[in-house]
């Protein structure tokens, strides 16, 4: 008896020193990978100075933070990615667009990171949104990876969000419910442009592992540029062709003649247009207004400058569903209010191959 006692004695030290062992392995394990992960974020601490300064509450300055931080992510791999990758055709996303491998990636990266932080998570790239944490102020809806196509020819992308009040995205205007926006410009450098609403535009450059800031800009009343594809000018409504007319000759309201600027990038055909001034954007309802329209019409807004559907303002608009889609224009105030005063300026909505 004493020996069976004793055998059960040793199997049960054995037993419970395996679980310790396991537990601690486990435990180092989850702590490296923590460590790793805080060892290669980029330093947020200007930007978080410069918010704080501007009096943003914390669980809305963490939640731009970590989107700062995967932005950086982005720009990391965007700059070390293989054309090959890059170009890489990959599945279809909740609208039936092909996406690439990078789209899911950035899509994965940002729902993972601020999913802890926000009520709920939206994304172009996803048909539904995600529940977040429990009891959060904010939701953040986001396009991970904007102008992807792009990627293909080593062109600039984005990324562009909205962080919205509460929990739900619809039912309510943007200027109802956005409480910030911004977007990040993956180019020569990379940029991360944010504001919030009423309160002043910030700008920020990844310079190194860091975040460092940098001039704000506001738009001018007027700018020398429009933006769109003049390719489509044959299935132009009579408004928007008229204006276009105007700017080549010098006979808008401007009195100037304009020139013609288009990346095909939204968010690096509107960083250059909110800088240099003019406008840019597409007549047909083919952005998103959740995802894309209304997070930079904020943007717009706070650096002085105006964004329209061609009617009025996209902020004004009604988001009535996830994935509702809106013409979009976007620049100088003085230039987009001559545009909406040619009138007929909406495209109707059409696809085309390139």
């Amino acid at each position: 008896c004493m020996q069976g006692l004793a055998t059960s004695k040793v199997r049960c030290w054995r037993s419970r020193d395996v679980w310790y062992r396991a537990i601690t392995t486990l435990t180092m394990r989850a702590t490296l990978r923590w460590c790793a992960l805080l060892w290669a974020l980029p330093g947020t601490g200007a930007l978080r100075a410069a918010l704080r300064r501007d009096r943003w509450d914390s669980q809305l300055l963490d939640i731009v933070a970590a989107t700062a931080t995967c932005c950086s992510s982005i720009a990391a791999r965007l700059a070390t990615l293989p054309l090959a990758e890059q170009a890489q055709a990959g599945a279809t996303n909740a609208q039936g667009e092909a996406q690439k491998p990078m789209d899911v990636w950035s899509d994965e990266l940002m729902t993972d990171a601020l999913r802890p932080l926000a009520a709920s998570l939206a994304s172009e790239e996803r048909e539904a949104a995600v529940r977040g944490a429990e009891g959060a102020a904010y939701s953040v809806a986001f396009d991970p990876l904007d102008g992807s196509s792009n990627l293909d020819v080593s062109l600039p992308t984005g990324t562009i969000f909205g962080v919205f009040r509460g929990d739900a995205f619809v039912g309510r205007t943007a200027r109802e419910s956005l409480v910030a926006s911004g977007y990040a410009l993956y180019s020569s450098s990379c940029e991360f442009v944010v504001a919030r609403a009423g309160g002043p535009l910030r700008r920020f450059v990844l310079d190194g592992g860091s975040f460092v800031e940098a001039p704000s800009f506001m738009t001018p009343r007027r700018g020398p540029y429009y933006s769109l594809n003049d390719a489509r000018e044959p299935d132009w409504p009579d408004g928007l062709r008229r204006w276009v007319a105007d700017a080549k000759r010098g006979t808008t309201p401007a009195g100037a003649k304009y020139s013609s600027r288009y990346v095909c990038a939204l968010v690096a055909d509107a960083h250059r247009t909110l800088i240099a001034g003019g406008w840019a954007g597409n007549p047909r309802p083919h952005l998103r207004l959740l995802y894309e329209a209304a997070p930079l019409a904020l943007v717009a807004e706070a650096a002085g400058a105006y964004a329209s559907d061609g009617v009025g303002a996209i902020l004004d608009l009604r988001i009535e569903a996830l994935h509702d889609r809106v013409p979009l224009f976007l620049g100088s105030v003085d230039d987009v209010r001559d545009l909406e005063g040619y009138g007929d300026v909406q495209q109707g909505s059409a696809r085309y191959a390139a």
